[in-house]
């Protein structure tokens, strides 16, 4: 299986997810009252490339699914998985997983 054998939709999709996670513009403020901290955590760019990626991705997976050529599961699996990875660079730019406060 070569690179070239996939599909465009998939290899926008991977392409979509590795950029979701390496690029990322984020904002932190922290604000201290009576003692009481908070803190609040966003990533414009983990959440926007995350979205891309996951909506590219699904309908990759089921663009694949009437596909009859042999990378078939090749071009089902490869959008699956920049759409988890999607799923998952839109959860760290809300702050939901792995956030900084």
């Amino acid at each position: 299986m070569k690179f070239a054998d996939l599909s465009g939709a998939a290899k926008g999709a991977a392409i979509l997810a590795i950029l979701s996670l390496v690029f990322g513009i984020n904002f932190t403020s922290t604000t201290s009252i009576n003692g009481a901290v908070t803190c609040s955590y966003f990533d414009i760019g983990k959440v926007g490339l995350g979205a891309l990626a996951a909506v590219v991705g699904f309908g990759g997976a089921m663009r694949a699914r009437k596909d009859i050529s042999a990378a078939r599961t090749m071009n089902m699996v490869v959008p699956g998985i920049a759409a988890l990875v999607g799923v998952f660079s839109v959860l760290v730019g809300f702050g939901i997983i792995l956030s900084p406060c």
